[in-house]
């Protein structure tokens, strides 16, 4: 018989067949598979039992093999009758009901194989052959099956399979009471992890009965055989406390304190002693009851603390859980007499660490997405809430027992959004985001070609500037993977950031055919399509020209078309909706509640009336009270983790002012320095700490800056960027090194004067640089100390140098960590920081997030709203942004109508989530935008540096200028003029109009371009190959939509650099404006040269769209140059251009020099002429009144009016009273001269 099985288990005719038992379940042969040939069944085995069973004709061994011999030779009838003789011998013979079950299956019947089967569970519920039989068909028949009722009945029907086995092994309790051999143990694991995977597929409702099924899956192993003590019932809730202890008993060095609660629980000699072969860690965690879970949540605040483990520790973890067995599972284990674990065998090994691998990365992938839902963990009572922690330890516990590339990879990024660090051996900070890299690196050791590893890893590199080599990863992740849509998305993302977005598009256009609700890929191709103008395929928003697949034009309609701009939106709703999903649980916002009453107490200075306690407890009540899934809260617009995140936000400032008034009064200035007082206030002024089981708010993938040009409403245009502060504000809060209480307000200014600090990263040769850079040196240096921290390496231009030449607090702090830029803005004691890069690319916003400063504003850098709790002014003025679309104005406005979110509401379900006057963003309202409060400049928000830097045309300074008489200026200008249009056009007669635009284009501008073309036929339009793959698209989509003439007529020149760009800008007739968002620094630089604008300041909620209408205002001459539709767009084109007449001048050379005449040439001289005493570009002037407005801003802090429904604002009767904007005035007069034609 041994020769028999051995033959048998040779290669057959194509593979042994599955299903089948040819060995008595007591019977384990120890025989090696070989490759004999397939004859070996027909020509030796078949005779050889054939021969023993005219010997033994009743012994079951080999009939049993005979049948099988049978029904592997296809002859299936004879091996049913064999099996039915087994069973004449012993009808309870349950391999033979097996088998015939098989059979049956193998001749269609179906049911009656379902029948065997089950009849052999029933005799014996741990026959797992029989188990894994009737699992697999009932899988097999609910996969095939179309009818959705019947395929969750085939669900049910092996859901019942798999508990009628447990209740044969299990007690009421959950505990075994069937002895198990080693090989059966993952056997069973297997049908009760089965039940698990059932329990999810039947819907959210069976969710925890899933979870409880895994849980007990791994509890299985954990246990040492039987018998065993009450002691020894260990669960999944004492192995992650063992997991979380060992981990940070791990982390202890000399560096690192560990977590010093853990020693209170445990003996002195206990860390010591981890890892001893004679130390049972999981018998002593169980045993100390609820004090190490205490002592772990207590570190945690709240959740369990995460160790942070590098790869070789967790391949330790196994050994140190259970080092009895020497890291071997217990349950797989044999105990001797003396108590001694024997290991199993090496294939029972792998089978029980693969199959507990599985389960535990199947419940941190569970747990992983409802860590937002707040679920409470099995076996804990309510104390133990899943958090990213929790999924962490699963992780490291899969990792410890089945090392596999995907475990790496999948550990990698929930370690990447980890904010948590500690301090290696080497001295280094560790954090969530380096120990990521180092296992997709210990990943990509075990399977170079990974291509989610190669990914992953590319995208951390990539956020640390190393975009090349992030580059040459996705490559490799797409070479392996050629349709793994993230991939590509990131390949196409980081090629655009390169500068290189027309090479984007194939990878973004492969994504979307691979996955087309993939939201990278979706709005990366927008992006990129836009920048070249492809706008085939783009379909239309609702109320705007579209184009269609083919390039045709679609005219405007009140609903959406299909295309690239409809998915664009639809994603980002679906991606705003998620943002609701974040939950933290009742109990966690109860004591959020507690510990923000105590921080309001501490920023009004007394304690809060009940009106007050109610009002704010109200907000917190209906936070708990919204329990329904993330789609009712979506509906309902409540966003939790943006209320805990705003609040702390909005409290912060508030704190640190009446820290200020303890400290120093409400003082302005002191004469001299004063001491910090020596009363500390550290502990009275504690920040509110984020729950710790709130995740990391979600960032839509349509960025900030992009909703400057898409079609968005108001509601989302300011949604987008308030979910990107929020996200920066998380991590802010976040960082293990900030204090817990709010930052130390700096002391009054000496002598008066504020200290101002600037933060940039774009004090290189950007228009930032270009506009800004004699601003810095003209702050009054008795009223101001000006600081300047530069956050970008230097570019070798010359700007920063120039600039750094007029500041004598210039930083480079391109190279430091967050914690060492507001560690030098706190020693330095700035009063006021303005942020001047808002979400352009590289800014710093995370600096301001943490409020270092009581003052923080944003200014020039980024034209919109930051959405943000941490910004408290924006620098507009009231072109450019409109009064009532600030939070503050619409809050004045509902309290007038008695609408205001003071008012009692019904229930706590309708309490408005406002903090006092700044309202909820979250809200459905489109009336307003801006979360800032509004800096209002005289004249314009936009400064400029032409009347210093670019003098080169004329050569005059402007003493110099102003002594030349009016005539001679025009003529010398004329002359300019004309010889640049020479070599700038040579073939252009004079007659003809030039119309030019250097920006991004949109269809809707384009279109009435071409229009405006049309009814001016001698007239070209000069735009910039900005970049040179727009050319194409463009003169495609003219010669379509308005014919070859009118599209010849389209000429393009290449970007220039600085000067001859600013210089050529007068060869232009007349600048067409583009109106989703205008010239902002070009508008700057071709004013500067005479040559007027045509501005539609079209959008009353985007700032970007109304840049151009404010500086045209800020020329005097803002109302020939400003319309207010498209049809006013095109009529004024056509008129000004129709206006232009020319008249010979001879000069004395005897050339003849054409002068024009006309509107539009006088509107030119006008503000050519005056270019000098403009307030657009007085730099001077301008730099006074933002003085002006720091020192406002200032004193309102200082004495509390800034704040509405604060007690001083209340008792205020300034002007912050009727309005939250500060106005500044222009003391000085503008003296325009208006030259007549």
């Amino acid at each position: 018989m041994a020769y028999a099985y051995y033959l048998y288990d040779s290669p057959g005719p194509g593979r042994t067949p599955l299903g089948l038992t040819s060995v008595p379940i007591l019977h384990s042969p120890d025989m090696q598979e070989d490759d004999s040939p397939d004859r070996i069944y027909r020509n030796r085995l078949l005779p050889l039992l054939l021969a023993l069973r005219e010997l033994h004709p009743n012994h079951v061994p080999i009939l049993l093999l005979l049948a099988c011999t049978y029904h592997a030779l296809g002859d299936l009838q004879a091996s049913l009758s064999i099996s039915h003789q087994i069973l004449s011998i012993n009808a309870n013979y349950v391999e033979a009901m097996s088998n015939i079950g098989t059979t049956m299956k193998a001749l269609g019947q179906t049911d009656k194989a379902y029948e065997w089967w089950w009849k052999a569970l029933q005799i014996r519920p741990t026959y797992w052959d029989a188990l894994d039989n009737v699992l697999s068909m009932t899988f097999t028949l609910a996969h095939d099956s179309s009818d959705g009722p019947r395929r969750l009945a085939y669900y049910r029907q092996a859901l019942a399979v798999c508990q009628f086995v447990q209740r044969h092994v299990f007690d009421a309790n959950g505990r075994l009471v069937v002895f198990l051999q080693p090989s059966e143990v993952p056997r069973l694991q297997r049908a009760v992890f089965t039940s698990g995977t059932i329990y999810t597929t039947l819907g959210p409702p069976h969710l925890e009965h899933a979870i409880l099924e895994y849980a007990r899956a791994t509890e299985l192993v954990i246990q040492p055989p039987l018998p065993r003590s009450e002691g020894e019932h260990y669960t999944l809730r004492d192995l992650l406390l063992a997991a979380c202890a060992a981990g940070h008993i791990m982390c202890t060095d000399s560096n690192s304190s560990g977590v010093p609660e853990i020693s209170g629980v445990f003996q002195s000699d206990f860390t010591a002693r981890l890892g001893d072969p004679t130390f049972d860690f999981l018998y002593v965690v169980r045993a100390s009851g609820e004090q190490l879970l205490h002592a772990l949540l207590h570190a945690g605040g709240g959740v369990l603390p995460t160790p942070l483990l590098l790869p070789d520790q967790v391949s330790r973890l196994a050994v140190l859980l259970f080092p009895r067995s020497g890291g071997v599972f217990p349950a797989i284990c044999v105990r001797s007499a003396a108590g001694d674990m024997r290991p199993p065998s090496e294939l029972v090994r792998q089978q029980t660490n693969g199959m507990t691998s599985t389960i535990l990365l199947t419940l941190a992938k569970r747990f992983q997405d409802n860590v937002l839902g707040g679920m409470v963990l099995p076996g804990t009572n309510g104390t133990l809430r899943v958090s990213t922690s929790v999924v962490i330890l699963l992780y490291y516990l899969a990792l410890a027992w089945s090392p596999t590339p995907s475990t790496y990879n999948n550990l990698g990024i929930v370690l990447s959004g980890v904010t948590d660090g500690r301090t290696g051996a080497d001295g280094e900070l560790l954090d969530g985001v380096g120990l990521a890299r180092m296992y997709y690196t210990a990943g990509l050791q075990m399977d170079p070609k990974h291509p989610h590893l190669l990914t992953n890893l590319g995208s951390l590199l990539k956020d640390q500037g190393q975009t090349e080599q992030a580059i040459k990863l996705y490559m490799k992740a797409v070479e392996q993977k050629p349709d793994f849509d993230i991939a590509l998305a990131n390949l196409g993302n980081a090629i655009k950031d390169v500068g290189r977005p027309w090479d984007a598009i194939a990878y973004y256009q492969r994504a979307v055919r691979a996955n087309p609700s993939l939201p990278e890929a979706v709005c990366g191709l927008v992006n990129s399509l836009c920048s070249i103008c492809d706008w085939r395929g783009r379909g239309a928003a609702a109320h705007e020209a579209g184009v269609d697949d083919a390039g045709r034009v679609l005219p405007p309609a009140p609903h959406l078309r299909p295309g690239w701009i409809a998915d664009m939106l639809a994603v980002t709703d679906a991606q705003l909706a998620q943002g609701y999903a974040a939950r933290v649980g009742a109990p966690a916002l109860h004591a959020a509640a507690d510990e923000c009453l105590k921080a309001l107490a501490a920023a009004q200075g007394r304690a809060l009336t009940q009106r007050e306690v109610e009002k704010w407890r109200a907000r917190f009540r209906r936070l708990v009270a919204e329990g329904g899934g993330a789609e009712e809260r979506a509906r309902r617009r409540v966003n939790e983790a943006g209320f805990l995140i705003r609040f702390v936000d909005w409290v912060q400032p508030r704190m640190q002012r009446r820290w200020y008034v303890k400290a120093y009064g409400k003082t302005l200035a002191v004469d001299r320095a004063v001491a910090v007082p020596e009363e500390k206030y550290e502990n009275v002024f504690l920040r509110p700490a984020l729950p710790k089981m709130l995740q990391p708010p979600p960032v839509p993938s349509v960025l900030p800056f992009h909703t400057f040009t898409y079609p968005l409403t108001p509601r989302v245009t300011r949604l987008v960027p308030h979910r990107s502060a929020l996200r920066i504000s998380y991590t802010a809060f976040a960082q293990p090194w900030l204090p817990k209480h709010v930052y130390r307000p700096p002391r009054p200014p000496v002598g008066g004067k504020i200290n101002i600090g600037y933060v940039s990263n774009d004090v290189n040769n950007h228009p930032l640089s270009h506009l800004m850079q004699s601003v810095f040196g003209m702050h009054d240096r008795a009223r101001f100390n000006v600081f300047l921290y530069t956050t970008s390496p230097w570019d070798g231009t010359a700007y920063r140098p120039r600039i750094a030449s007029m500041v004598e607090n210039c930083v480079d702090v391109s190279a430091w960590s967050l914690r060492a830029i507001v560690d030098h803005i706190m020693q330095n004691e700035i009063h006021i920081l303005i942020n001047l890069g808002g979400y352009t690319k590289g800014a710093r916003n995370d600096i301001f997030a943490a409020r270092p400063c009581p003052v923080q504003m944003q200014l020039m850098g980024y034209a919109g709203t930051l959405g943000a709790g941490w910004c408290d002014y924006l620098v507009c003025d009231p072109i450019a942004c409109p009064q009532e679309l600030s939070a503050v104005e619409r809050w004045r406005e509902m309290r007038k109508e008695g609408a205001a979110s003071t008012s009692k509401a019904a229930a706590d379900t309708e309490i408005p989530l406002d903090l006092d006057a700044d309202i909820d963003p979250e809200t459905d309202s489109d009336a307003w935008i801006y979360m800032e409060k509004f800096m209002y400049m005289p004249h314009t928000f936009m400064v400029t540096d032409h009347k210093q830097s670019f003098r080169g045309d004329d050569n005059l300074e402007p003493e110099e200028r102003a002594r030349v008489p009016v005539e001679t200026l025009w003529l010398d200008e004329e002359r300019r003029r004309a010889d640049a249009r020479k070599q700038l056009f040579p073939d252009v007669p004079q007659d003809v109009i030039i119309f030019a635009n250097f920006n991004q284009v949109s269809v809707g501008i384009f279109l009435v371009w071409l229009r405006i073309l049309r009814k001016v036929p001698r007239s070209i339009l000069w735009l910039l190959r900005f970049p040179g793959a727009g050319e194409e698209h463009l003169r495609r989509s003219a010669t379509m939509w308005a014919g070859e003439d009118v599209a010849a007529r389209i000429r393009f020149t290449d970007v220039a650099k600085k000067d001859w760009h600013v210089f050529r800008a007068r060869v232009a007739d007349l600048f067409l404006d583009t109106a989703e968002c205008n010239a902002h620094t070009i508008a700057a630089d071709v004013l500067w040269t005479g040559t007027p604008i045509l501005t539609w300041p079209k959008h009353k909620h985007k700032m970007c769209s109304r840049v151009a209408a404010s500086m045209v205002n800020a020329t005097g001459f803002g109302a020939q140059m400003t319309v207010h539709s498209a049809e006013e767009y095109e009529a004024r084109a056509v008129a000004l251009a129709q206006s232009v007449r020319y008249v010979p001048h001879h000069e004395p050379s005897g050339a003849v020099l054409p002068r024009g005449a006309g509107e539009l040439v006088a509107l030119r001289r006008n503000i050519f002429v005056n270019r000098d005493r403009m307030p657009l570009f007085d730099t001077r002037r301008w730099t006074r009144n933002l003085e002006k407005g720091l020192e406002e801003a200032w004193r309102r802090w200082v004495h509390g009016t800034q704040y509405e429904l604060s007690d001083e604002w209340e008792a205020c009767e300034g002007d912050e009273k009727a309005s939250g904007c500060i106005w500044i005035r222009d003391d000085d007069p503008v003296e325009i001269t208006r030259v007549d034609d």
